[in-house]
């Protein structure tokens, strides 16, 4: 993998990767494993790779907010130590603080030890997985929810089908109003502009030529953020890309390897492998933690020989949409006549190094000024699940957002990820805000439309 994305592979390779084996994952076979589930156990080399310098305490949201050593990513991963070694058992307490971690990975831009947190924690919630928790119904309701509903499209598309409906409801407010707490919580950050969810590019006035490109769509993305995509195939044809989405692809399986399902992970991952192994050209992201999730195959896939080489040629052919966008060169002009907080999507910044180019997108545009914000680049406490698992640390870091955003007073905040937008458009609310909440890509079609006179 080349430029920014090459980060976490090369990481990975450094290590032995992340596979289920024991050899492959740096010396696990061998040892007494003391973990439910030996084969995909943390490695003792990445557990050992963390010095304790405590680099990692100012960017980890989760200390930042309690001040505990145990909700920091070394305190974390000295309980991981501790199960290993058989000096702490697997409890609910252990448990309870390695739910708590957004899996953000902040700690990995600033570790100086290149200590491979996320991959850490995958393996740790893996264990979670197989161990017998006071909450195994809780974690065997999330695991249904993520495989047979998430990873299943049209149980997923019938499942968000009622959401879509409340969300451009007309009544909305008042039902939102009838709401006990956290259901309004959730309610409020519904979008409400993002009309049919995304069936494919759209056949009519489709570009028929230029470089050929493969959109990735998703799930979520695909079912509740449809116009998002259809700004997306906009803006990559105004830049002179032929778009594509291969039907056969599947989830990216981020949410179910945060989960610690690295088996299902796995499985998607080779679906998608398969999938756009008969495509051409580069795949195109707009969701930043599903690029990131993508990109990461090759570490995922590492115990599999006969899956290595084609996992490492997939991820070597994925974007993130700014990516691909600022290898351009020329882009259309355009004009955004606002004042803009741009906000790093966590997967985006820390796992894919990818800051400067939404915000250099962004500065080009005619009459658009970007205001940096306090916290931009720390979690907004979306996290995938995180705001259903984890409810009061998810709306303290909301509510951080929201201060920073009265303060900036911005016209529109822009993300890069659903997770993300959806937190946003709550803490807008929060903040007493009329501003918008775009994605980087409505952004920029609506400034190339007004650009171009379209």
């Amino acid at each position: 993998m080349r430029g920014r994305s090459g980060r976490s592979t090369r990481r990975a390779g450094g290590t032995g990767g992340g596979s289920s084996v024991g050899s492959e994952r740096g010396g696990t076979e061998g040892r007494v494993s003391r973990w439910p589930k030996p084969e995909d156990a943390p490695a003792a080399e990445d557990l050992a790779r963390c010095v304790h310098c405590g680099l990692c305490l100012t960017a980890c949201p989760t200390y930042l907010v309690t001040g505990l050593e145990a909700e920091s990513p070394r305190g974390r991963i000295q309980l991981a130590k501790l199960v290993e070694e058989g000096r702490a058992e697997l409890n609910a307490a252990v448990q309870g603080h390695w739910s708590r971690c957004l899996q953000c990975r902040a700690c990995e831009a600033v570790c100086p030890s290149g200590v491979p947190y996320g991959r850490i924690q995958e393996h740790a919630r893996a264990q979670v997985q197989a161990a017998p928790p006071s909450g195994r119904a809780w974690l065997r309701l999330r695991r249904f929810v993520l495989r047979q509903v998430v990873a299943r499209p049209r149980v997923l598309a019938a499942a968000t089908a009622p959401v879509r409906w409340f969300a451009g409801w007309r009544l909305r407010g008042a039902a939102e109003r009838a709401l006990p707490g956290r259901l309004r919580e959730l309610a409020r950050q519904l979008p409400a502009n993002q009309g049919a969810p995304f069936r494919g590019v759209r056949e009519g006035g489709r570009v028929a030529e230029g470089e050929p490109v493969q959109l990735f769509t998703g799930c979520v993305m695909r079912e509740l953020f449809g116009e998002v995509h259809r700004a997306t195939v906009r803006v990559l044809e105004r830049a002179g890309a032929r778009v594509e989405a291969t039907e056969a692809q599947r989830c990216c399986g981020a949410l179910h390897a945060h989960e610690g399902d690295l088996a299902f992970a796995r499985r998607l991952a080779k679906a998608n492998i398969a999938a756009f192994e008969r495509t051409e050209g580069a795949v195109v992201v707009n969701s930043a933690g599903c690029g990131a999730a993508l990109k990461e195959y090759p570490q995922l896939l590492a115990g599999e020989p006969e899956w290595r080489e084609r996992a490492a040629a997939f991820a070597a052919r994925v974007r993130d949409l700014s990516e691909w966008l600022a290898g351009r060169g020329r882009l259309p002009d355009g004009r955004l006549a606002a004042r803009v907080a741009y906000q790093d999507a966590c997967h985006l910044a820390h796992v894919q190094g990818i800051r400067k180019e939404p915000r250099a997108l962004l500065r080009a545009l005619a009459g658009c000024e970007l205001v940096e914000t306090e916290g931009a680049d720390t979690c907004c406490g979306a996290a995938g699940l995180y705001g259903v698992v984890e409810p009061g640390m998810s709306r303290e870091l909301r509510r951080r957002k929201a201060a920073a955003f009265a303060a900036a007073r911005p016209d529109a905040v822009v993300t890069a990820n659903p997770g993300c937008h959806l937190q946003y458009l709550g803490a807008v609310r929060e903040a007493g805000l009329r501003a918008e909440v775009l994605h980087l890509t409505e952004a920029l079609d609506r400034a190339w439309n007004a650009g171009d006179g379209r």
